[in-house]
């Protein structure tokens, strides 16, 4: 199931606790992802997407994202348009926008998300059957 994952946490204080812990990494069927930081309606997290490895087809209701490529190279699908991605490569997502990313490479594809938007949280993904 894409939703479940593993998740690795340590104790902290300070910022980005979740009931007292850091999230360190939560990992899925594709790879892993990090949230670096986190605000009122903002979140920026590092996706690492493994190699022949995709993300659902997916979007979201209450938040666009920004994703800009620093490693590595793949390809997504944004609302039935399919765009290459390489390093230093930005998209931007909409809400409402049907998207899906693919690492089409034989190295980890490392991007940097950022997410706007008044739920800016794993609950606003509708996925695509």
């Amino acid at each position: 199931m894409e939703n479940s994952g593993t998740m690795i946490v340590e104790p902290i204080s300070g910022d980005f606790s979740v009931e007292g812990y850091k999230i360190i990494r939560v990992y899925r069927s594709w790879g892993y992802y990090k949230v670096l930081q986190e605000y009122p309606g903002v979140k920026v997290k590092e996706l690492v997407v493994e190699p022949g490895k995709s993300l659902s087809m997916q979007r979201h209701k209450y938040r666009s994202e920004f994703w800009t490529v620093v490693e590595g190279t793949g390809m997504v699908e944004l609302n039935d348009t399919k765009v290459m991605l390489k390093a230093q490569s930005t998209i931007f997502i909409r809400p409402l926008d049907w998207h899906k990313l693919w690492n089409t490479s034989d190295r980890q594809l490392r991007i940097v998300e950022i997410q706007y938007g008044s739920e800016c949280d794993e609950a606003d993904i509708e996925r695509k059957p």
